[in-house]
């Protein structure tokens, strides 16, 4: 597998997650399985969703500076930090 492969597929899911993050927080109704979720029946819910997607940007940034050589890798701290993420 080419080394740029894994950053440009978190780089995609990462343009993803923001596009559709975006949109929902400009209309205030996220979708989770093709169930809309609205702020003012399920604010918990839906802030729930909101971090969970504003976690995979995030983590699409990190991998992309790790392509880039500015830090470190965020696999091996997710594998540190979070073993119950990733299977060994």
């Amino acid at each position: 597998m080419p080394p740029i492969l894994i950053p440009g597929f978190f780089l995609l899911i990462g343009l993803y997650s923001l596009w559709g993050l975006m949109n929902e927080l400009r209309t205030g109704i996220a979708t989770s399985n093709r169930s809309p979720i609205d702020v003012r029946e399920n604010p918990g819910g839906y802030c729930l969703l909101i971090f969970i997607k504003a976690a995979f940007v995030c983590f699409a940034v990190a991998v992309l500076l790790n392509a880039f050589g500015l830090i470190g890798d965020p696999f091996i701290w997710m594998r540190q930090n979070l073993p119950f993420l990733m299977p060994r």
